[in-house]
């Protein structure tokens, strides 16, 4: 028999939550945003400006890693219910933090793609949903007011990191300053440990439930055609609308992977 999840709490521990979600934002979008700084830097680091192949495939490191933090949602919210927002926000800003670190230490602009594009920007996104699935078990009358104060941190972080990092590149280059971005990462990692699941019933310990599913907890009806699902081990049906959510999140990753390069193919064209 089903239960209610518990009520949103509507403040208390849910505004450091808040912030934890703020903070999130603001790292993972300010310095995917600020990516045109790290490009000058990499380009002057790895290469020439005047050369157009470099130009080409260093454009490819901020797309590729701004593609692979909206390519992975999918992953990342199966992760999510199965392991819970804690759980998974902190393997990902652990992630994140080890694949920013290891672009710290690359020689030329190929290791970039790996540790920079797919290891840090699936991080990222593992860091990141979980941010946003919370906000909803601590907040309900006031979680439009919640969302839009998180959401406005990365736009805070936009506006802010290029200064940092011009000035941090100027004066310690940019290994350094992908050192020091790692902090902003670790501080990505303590906060995912305020995801803190809310308590659940006592009716639902004792009928096993460990209260680490997500879905479990929101007010949505299991699918009619869940039980049918599950007999026959469909575990993709029994997600419900788990593959329209994946088709649709694809075809968001695909439109967004070349945000950054289109200009400069063109560019390298005319040329």
């Amino acid at each position: 028999e089903p239960h209610e999840p518990p009520e949103p709490p509507e403040g208390g521990w849910g505004w450091l939550v808040m912030l934890a979600a703020m903070w999130c934002n603001g790292s993972v979008f300010g310095i995917q945003n600020a990516c045109g700084v790290l490009f000058v830097s990499m380009l002057k680091t790895f290469g020439s400006k005047d050369d157009d192949k470099m130009v080409f495939k260093t454009a490819w490191v901020g797309s590729l890693s701004m593609g692979m933090i909206f390519f992975c949602c999918p992953i990342v919210s199966v992760f999510t219910d199965l392991f819970g927002c804690r759980k998974t926000a902190v393997m990902g800003a652990a992630v994140g933090f080890v694949g920013l670190m290891s672009s710290s230490f690359v020689s030329s602009i190929e290791p970039l793609y790996l540790t920079y594009g797919i290891i840090f920007a699936c991080g990222c996104s593992f860091a990141y949903q979980p941010s946003l699935v919370i906000l909803g078990h601590y907040f309900k009358k006031r979680l439009g007011l919640v969302n839009g104060i998180v959401t406005a941190g990365s736009s805070v972080f936009t506006i802010l990191l290029p200064l940092l990092l011009r000035v941090l590149i100027d004066s310690v280059g940019l290994f350094h300053t992908l050192r020091v971005l790692c902090i902003f990462m670790f501080v990505l990692f303590l906060a995912g440990f305020t995801y803190r699941p809310l308590a659940t019933s006592t009716k639902d310990k004792e009928s096993g439930g460990s209260g680490s599913s997500l879905f479990s907890r929101r007010k949505f009806s299991p699918p009619k055609n869940f039980q049918f699902c599950h007999l026959q081990g469909d575990s993709l049906c029994s997600m419900g609308s788990w593959n329209t959510t994946c088709t649709f999140w694809i075809l968001c990753a695909l439109c967004s992977l070349g945000e950054y390069a289109p200009s400069l193919i063109m560019n390298i064209t005319i040329s």
